[in-house]
């Protein structure tokens, strides 16, 4: 499925990709959700979000209000995802190689797990900046059960309060966490490689029950079954 400029799934509309499928953006090409995005990959048989060129990037997707994208089994390659308003489901993906940050959330409902934003050492060079940038005011914000790493920065935690960023893996970011004042999470459970996460002036972090190894929990390659999944 080619994506040759920018797609727009108006209102009212769904558009299902089906497993197995891959879709091929050209450079500066996107799809914009006002509608639904249902990507129904699955373990044997997952669909590729990837540039047209190899190493290429993308201007990925957008998810504005009253939009929804669904993903399970999937590999999002050279282009992120940014929610403003919309509200997105998100299981079992790997996420990469963005030009700049991946997964940006203004406002909107938000549900990661069991995925990957960022690749395993070794695996290549990540191109992504910040795997999460979040400036969220309202909505739902959870990311658990993942692996966030190969980035300048895990997350930029500039807005939003309460996020649900449990159970994560941290590793080979050069910086885990950023935050501004008056942004708060709750990173308990998770393991960073580097040590705690610390908060910045005016910032929240919660962080019990440290884990002291790297997490099964959290899928080490979801499309190889190498997690409990």
């Amino acid at each position: 499925m080619p994506v040759p400029r920018q797609l727009i799934i108006n209102k009212g509309v769904t558009l299902t990709i089906a497993a197995g499928t891959t879709v091929a953006f050209a450079p500066g090409a996107s799809i914009s959700v006002d509608g639904v995005l249902d990507v129904q990959g699955t373990k044997a048989s997952v669909v590729h979000l990837s540039p047209a060129t190899v190493g290429g990037h993308h201007n990925g997707l957008s998810i504005p209000d009253g939009g929804e994208l669904k993903m399970t089994y999937g590999v999002q390659v050279g282009g992120g995802t940014e929610v403003n308003g919309g509200k997105i489901t998100i299981s079992d993906t790997l996420m990469s190689q963005s030009s700049g940050d991946f997964l940006i959330v203004g406002s909107g409902t938000v549900d990661v797990s069991y995925s990957a934003i960022g690749l395993e050492p070794g695996a290549g060079t990540d191109t992504t900046h910040c795997d999460m940038h979040f400036g969220a005011i309202g909505g739902s914000i959870k990311v658990t059960h993942s692996n966030i790493s190969t980035s300048a920065y895990g997350i930029m935690l500039y807005g939003g309060t309460g996020v649900d960023l449990t159970y994560n893996n941290w590793f080979s970011n050069q910086i885990d966490v950023d935050t501004t004042p008056g942004a708060g999470g709750d990173f308990s459970n998770g393991w960073f490689a580097k040590g705690p996460p610390v908060a910045g002036s005016g910032a929240t972090i919660i962080y019990t029950n440290p884990s002291a190894t790297r997490l099964p929990a959290a899928t080490a390659d979801p499309i190889k079954g190498t997690g409990p999944r």
